[in-house]
């Protein structure tokens, strides 16, 4: 995993708002997830670390920069679980984008 540091948020927020992030990194798994959890706990040494696991960047403003660390994440997959006449049920990863889900 990719731990960067001083990196720009404007690429992932659609308000477009240039904030730094102290810390940045992206996940596409569990592992990882959990591999960045161990990150906050050595790079501070007590796990005391602002995070923030950034979606899509359409539903937050960035009023300044971020003093700790902004996880992007990435997990995808869409898997139909049960269909009957009126419904289908899916299973999505949240790192999928709500609008090609529903289209």
């Amino acid at each position: 995993m990719n731990f960067q540091e001083n990196i720009s948020l404007k690429a992932y927020n659609s308000f477009g708002i240039d904030a730094m992030a102290k810390y940045f990194a992206s996940f596409n798994t569990l592992a990882e997830l959990e591999e960045a959890i161990g990150f906050t706990n050595r790079a501070t040494g007590n796990g005391q670390m602002e995070t923030l696991i950034l979606g899509g960047g359409s539903n937050i403003l960035f009023t300044k920069n971020y003093d700790g660390l902004v996880l992007k994440h990435q997990l995808t997959g869409i898997e139909k679980i049960d269909e009957d006449e009126n419904y289908v049920y899916v299973k999505a990863g949240a790192g999928e984008s709500w609008h090609e889900l529903v289209w």
